[in-house]
């Protein structure tokens, strides 16, 4: 009975914790997204990734796994996929970018504490992602499958 009390006290406990953590940030960036600022911080950013494949409803997902994590990214991904927001497409090269580059502030504090190099971490990590992304965005893409198509 103690095992089973004291991993019931754990449970609860990380749940407690994720519950503190992802609340503030989920209600922080769906304000982020009703403001201006945030559309235009969207449109800045636009210009370095559509030309590896991403659309502008790609990014808000996007950074914030980038930045938060892959968690809380598909915590954004996922409802913004089934609301037909996004295609499978963007959300294949969404998660492909992100399987590269994920969490890159608490993972570069991380590895800097360790000894490594941010910069050439931060750096490599990015580039690394856009260069397979972009180059997975350029793979012929199954054309989706019409109504009238005879089935195999």
């Amino acid at each position: 009975m103690g095992l089973a009390r004291e991993i019931a006290g754990g449970l609860w406990g990380l749940g407690l914790k994720v519950f503190i953590i992802v609340m503030p940030l989920i209600t922080f960036l769906e304000w982020a997204k009703s403001q201006t600022w945030f559309t235009r911080a969207i449109d800045g950013a636009m210009p370095l990734f559509r030309p590896i494949g991403f659309r502008p409803q790609s990014l808000f997902p996007l950074l914030t796994g980038v930045l938060f994590g892959i968690s809380y990214g598909a915590g954004v991904l996922i409802p913004q996929a089934r609301s037909g927001d996004l295609d499978a497409r963007q959300v294949f090269l969404i998660g492909a970018f992100l399987s590269v580059c994920h969490a890159i502030i608490e993972d570069t504090l991380l590895f800097v504490s360790l000894g490594a190099s941010g910069t050439v971490l931060l750096g490599t990590r990015i580039v690394v992602a856009m260069v397979v992304v972009g180059a997975l965005a350029r793979l012929p893409w199954p054309r989706p499958a019409l109504a009238h198509d005879p089935q195999p």
